[in-house]
């Protein structure tokens, strides 16, 4: 299933063209690459987390979990020659490079010493000083290029470092598009439980309490089979599953188990038989509860009748885009829930429908994971949220936090009178001219961070906004789509990007010339905010130098379209 070749040429192919405009070399591109499929990061977090540049201190991303209480100090090798091996010495050289981050008082240091701004701004932001004497610091060294004999020696020696090299990650890699797990039968004991039946966007689902022995039955737990499309795999001795594993050995608390823990989400290919005894599948992959099954397995001795998991077991009926969707999500169980319960919320039923008419049926909305939406293009209604909460409530700075989309700023994202599918599908085609002029700023890292599209239409929107004629216009677009007059629109959006995004180039440098934080600067409500209204202020002094149209000359007729 893991095919993946680490070589340089063909994983550069393969793998990292999405990565082209977000990091300048293959090393950049490479270790986002790993902190998005290995572990799991979100684009937004695996940029914060890299400092790789000149002066790094032989550190090229730091990540703070705070959950459980680990620092990841992530080092990469990569080898341009394929079928390359690496030995001890850099192993060795990584070893004393961690020395520096393992005090408050040595950080400090670091912070004095270093030249690369990355650096000091990650450590400042992350906090990382006041919590390296609480928290595990590990080291994470990865590499394209396969460990040979004594590379995996010295790592018996050095119990602070885990190894990622090109083997390690062909194995950890989770290919979303190739069927895992388990192909065979299996049976769920639910003879002492209630079974919850329910259709789950017209797939069968089943909720259920089954013995933890039963479970630990299931084949593929001890090699990893049985968990191939599992989004985090078991993690290692996180604080998570000391915990599990805690609950595990007292006895008494095996009744109290299914109130503690999530349970596990089991997908199976067909549900060949049901009775009031048993629940029988034929080929099945657990796509979250490795940590709880793998921990069960440990203790195996330990585990009493009394100690029952929950089991969400969904019939994907062959269903490729729908496992996938549940394969990504079902770690994410608060954000896919509130999408969920808002799939058939009639504001997103009745905005889907809008947007198929406005659109001529070419673009479909999407409210569920896993809908048959072939040969349209899709715009879900998440990324809809995002680009509602930057343009429309002026929100740039909250993007990074997406799970509040279809959650607690639900009614106030979409519940509003003028939110139509007219106002989505004409504010989606605006944000992605907006996306086009990000090639107009020349520090392409800043460019392609994930917040600088919003922050950048937030701008845009804001500009439109300092003229009546220009609100005027934003309100009329159902009339501008009916009139056929869209192109003209993103005429005059492309216009305004590019120009702002230009004077975005001699606004975005710190003091004395030093890079600034972006990474933290684009998530204040305070920059945004002040860098906006320069941006704004610079634009309407090209007006009166006339190097660039009053906003009521370009949005007049657009305006007044009928």
């Amino acid at each position: 299933m893991k095919a993946v070749d680490l070589n340089h040429n063909a994983f550069s192919e393969h793998h990292l063209k999405a990565y082209e405009k977000r990091a300048p070399d293959f090393s950049g591109r490479f270790i986002r690459w790993f902190l998005e499929h290995i572990y799991r990061l979100e684009e937004i977090d695996a940029d914060d987390a890299c400092v790789d540049a000149k002066h790094d201190k032989g550190v090229d991303a730091i990540y703070v979990d705070d959950v459980s209480e680990v620092v990841f100090i992530v080092q990469a090798k990569t080898k341009t020659k394929d079928g390359a091996e690496f030995g001890d010495t850099d192993l060795k050289e990584f070893f004393g490079t961690l020395q520096q981050f393992d005090s408050k008082e040595k950080i400090a240091e670091v912070l004095a010493e270093t030249k690369n701004e990355k650096l000091k701004q990650t450590i400042l932001r992350t906090g990382l000083a006041a919590k390296v004497d609480a928290y595990d610091v590990r080291g994470i060294f990865i590499s394209n290029a396969r460990a040979n004999d004594d590379a995996k020696a010295i790592l018996t020696k050095l119990s602070n470092i885990e190894l990622y090299d090109a083997d390690a990650i062909a194995r950890d890699y989770v290919d979303l598009n190739v069927d895992g797990g388990i192909k065979d039968v299996y049976y769920f004991d639910v003879s002492d439980t209630d079974v919850i039946e329910y259709d789950a966007g017209g797939a069968a689902a089943r909720i259920f309490l089954a013995p933890a022995l039963n479970l630990l039955k299931m084949d593929g737990i001890i090699d990893g089979r049985l968990f191939e499309q599992n989004v985090r795999f078991a993690l290692g001795n996180t604080k998570v599953n000391k915990g599990l594993r805690a609950s595990i050995k007292d006895k008494g608390e095996h009744k109290n188990f299914p109130l503690y823990h999530n349970g596990i989400n089991v997908l199976c290919r067909k549900i060949t038989s049901e009775t009031e005894e048993r629940i029988e599948v034929e080929d099945y992959v657990v796509v979250n509860g490795a940590q709880s099954l793998t921990s069960l397995m440990a203790e195996k001795s330990k585990i009493t009748e009394d100690l029952k998991i929950l089991v969400k077991l969904i019939e994907t009926k062959g269903n490729t885009p729908l496992s996938q969707a549940i394969t990504t999500n079902s770690n994410n169980q608060n954000a896919i829930k509130a999408r969920d319960l808002k799939s058939n919320h009639k504001i997103q039923q009745r905005l889907q429908a809008e947007v198929a008419a406005v659109s001529e049926d070419s673009v479909a909305y999407e409210i569920k994971q896993g809908e048959a939406n072939k040969g349209k293009s899709v715009l879900s209604n998440e990324s809809a949220g995002l680009i509602l909460l930057a343009m429309d409530l002026a929100q740039p700075w909250s993007c990074h936090q997406k799970y509040k989309v279809m959650d607690e700023l639900h009614s106030q994202i979409f519940g509003r009178p003028d939110v139509t599918g007219a106002r989505i599908f004409g504010y989606w085609e605006i944000f992605k001219t907006i996306e086009s002029a990000l090639e107009a700023i020349d520090n392409k890292q800043f460019a392609y961070y994930n917040l600088t599209k919003y922050f950048l239409a937030y701008a845009v929107v804001s500009l439109l906004r300092t003229d009546s004629v220009g609100v005027a216009m934003l309100q009329n677009m159902e009339k501008i789509i009916a009139s056929k007059k869209m192109n003209e629109l993103l005429e005059i959006i492309e216009s305004l990007a590019k120009s702002l995004a230009l004077d975005l180039n001699a606004e975005v440098v710190g003091d004395e010339g030093e890079a600034f934080d972006y990474k933290n600067e684009l998530k204040s409500p305070t920059w945004c905010k002040k860098l906006s209204a320069k941006l704004v202020a610079q634009y309407s002094k090209d007006v009166m130098r006339k190097k660039a149209d009053p906003i009521d000359v370009l949005c007049a007729e657009l305006a007044s379209a009928k």
